[in-house]
């Protein structure tokens, strides 16, 4: 204690996290779809989940993650200016009345042939 008040101890706390390459998700999503065409947002979440080590337990405790890859509407800034979803995949109408996903000629340039 100084002069009446109590000091806090802090702790600087290093994480140390690899981090991922760039565009990495975006390439596997990218070839995840092409591989699995008309596969919804939650498959291919799922599986981009599982290719990064992050343990899948179901779509509602999972709700909100990596759902930003499949958003239609503007979520960039000056790192992300124009969003994948219509530029690398679009949405498309499944026959048993889901919407799936297919690659676009943009999103090609990532596929792994």
């Amino acid at each position: 204690m100084k002069n009446g008040k109590s000091t806090k101890l802090r702790l600087k706390l290093q994480v140390t996290k690899m981090k991922a390459p760039w565009r990495s998700n975006i390439k596997f999503l990218a070839n995840y779809i092409f591989n699995n065409p008309g596969c919804t947002s939650g498959e291919a979440r799922k599986a981009l989940c599982l290719n990064n080590g992050k343990e899948w337990t179901n779509g509602t405790e999972m709700r909100g993650q990596y759902t930003t890859y499949f958003c239609k509407g503007w979520i960039g800034g000056i790192h992300w200016p124009k969003n994948p979803c219509g530029r690398y995949w679009n949405r498309v109408d499944r026959p048993d009345g889901k919407t799936g996903y297919t690659v676009t000629l943009e999103g090609m340039m990532f596929i792994n042939v």
